[in-house]
């Protein structure tokens, strides 16, 4: 019977109770404790070791019983309740229901978070002010009282220590279910606020929270772009193995009027829209729209942590596969025998790999920079194409007239010096019939006589 009531006391623990509940079943505990020590002291004579052995075991029995209670899904979360292992509370394995889980994750995620909360420290506070676990800076107990308070200590720290532990676990997995930023922001406010009320009890993990979030965070950004340059792969080999090359422009954007060729400037005086051009090739466009998509979570949850990892990624998982992909695309397209639009394939790729390297990767790294708040690094990148797209500025109309009169009278002068030329310059029968002046033939005579003198004499 004693044995039974003990049971008993033990399994209302598990349950949500009241501190003065709390407090009455403990007393029962420690009651019956005392009955068992009674039995013990004709045949023992240490009871101190005796008494504190069971003291230190109701402690383990009391954190053990509102271990279960903590791990008790509340009446909100009940179910669609996840538990570390990815199943239901009612043994059916939830994941299965795909966007349903989704919609549902981040209200599980804060339920769970904010069950945490509660009830560690509901726990906590119960045990110290049950068995007197407080830390305090004054001494006023004996020493065999210092020696259980200092046991009571530890033992409830290791249990904090080992709740915060799993606590992290059942995070990690949650977490994995998360596919937006704003949900991710959510869970992040509330994780930090659970560490500050544990922080209060000596129990602070908040540095223990950014590995997580950092990771994820990241992988949201990263799973955006890698969209774009699998939809960007998928299009041309599409349009390559039908030979077609109309899905890869787009002729109205041609004669449509562009009134702004370097972008419009939103409300930042730093940041560049998209530049219009690329309408031109939808696939970029698209893939500059997939690239801007995983930028803009960043806005909602920015970690400092991941600013070298997210410009590692951008080179190498980004940027480095589109142009693999363009230049897997331009080789493949310049195989003889392509068939269909061969010619009109092979002029796009080499268009697509011009526009994306002097438009499309300056543009993105403007953008990546100017997300993670470098606005002088943006800056830097979006003036450089500003300076590729924007057409030389038209002359005022006084120096166009000015231009166009001096141009004219070059014209002018150049028509009159060859007229000049023309005809100053003698033909060879002119040579050849030429008049000679009557000067020039008087004294023609005279050197002839002179030689037939010289000869004479």
């Amino acid at each position: 019977r004693q044995s039974d009531l003990r049971r008993y006391l033990l399994h209302s623990l598990k349950n949500q109770v009241t501190m003065p509940e709390c407090l009455e079943i403990v007393t029962a505990l420690r009651r019956l404790n005392s009955i068992d020590l009674e039995r013990l002291q004709s045949e023992n004579s240490n009871l101190e070791r005796i008494h504190a052995a069971m003291e230190f075991s109701l402690q383990v029995d009391f954190l053990e019983a509102r271990d279960a209670w903590l791990d008790q899904p509340s009446n909100a979360a009940a179910p669609g309740y996840l538990n570390p292992s990815g199943e239901g509370s009612g043994g059916t394995n939830t994941r299965s229901s795909g966007g349903k889980l989704q919609l549902h994750s981040s209200e599980q995620l804060l339920d769970t978070i904010e069950r945490y909360r509660t009830r560690m420290f509901e726990i906590t506070t119960q045990f110290n002010a049950i068995f007197r676990a407080r830390q305090t800076t004054h001494v006023t107990a004996s020493a065999a009282g210092d020696s259980n308070n200092q046991v009571s200590i530890s033992l409830l720290s290791m249990w904090t220590s080992r709740r915060i532990h799993s606590f992290l676990k059942v995070l990690a997995a949650e977490l994995n279910v998360m596919e937006d930023s704003a949900s991710l922001r959510d869970a992040l406010d509330a994780c930090v606020f659970f560490s500050g009320s544990m922080g209060r009890l000596g129990a602070d993990f908040t540095s223990q929270l950014p590995p997580l979030f950092e990771q994820k965070m990241l992988a949201i950004v990263l799973h955006s772009w890698k969209e774009g340059t699998t939809q960007l792969a998928d299009t041309l080999k599409i349009c390559r193995d039908a030979g077609v090359a109309s899905p890869l422009v787009s002729t109205a954007v041609a004669a449509a009027e562009n009134i702004n060729e370097g972008g419009e400037t939103t409300s930042s005086s730093v940041m560049m829209s998209p530049p219009r051009q690329l309408m031109a090739l939808p696939p970029l466009g698209r893939l500059v729209n997939a690239c801007l998509t995983g930028l803009n979570e960043l806005r909602r949850c920015l970690l400092p942590g991941i600013f070298s990892q997210l410009r590692e990624s951008l080179e190498q998982d980004f940027l480095l596969e589109v142009k693999s992909i363009l230049h897997a695309h331009e080789r493949a397209v310049m195989t003889p025998g392509l068939r269909g639009e061969a010619v009109q394939l092979r002029e796009v790729a080499k268009e697509m790999k011009e526009v994306t390297k002097s438009i499309v990767f300056p543009y993105v790294r403007g953008a990546t920079e100017l997300s993670l708040g470098n606005e002088d690094g943006a800056k830097e990148y979006f003036d450089r194409l500003r300076a590729v797209l924007a057409p030389p500025p038209p002359l005022p109309p006084a120096e166009v007239e000015e231009k166009e009169g001096e141009e004219a009278r070059v014209v002018a002068g150049e028509e009159k010096v060859e007229e000049t030329t023309e005809a100053s310059e003698p033909t060879p029968m002119e040579e050849g019939n030429a008049v000679q002046p009557e000067g020039a033939q008087e004294t023609e005579g005279w050197a002839d006589e002179g030689i037939d003198n010289i000869d004479t004499v």
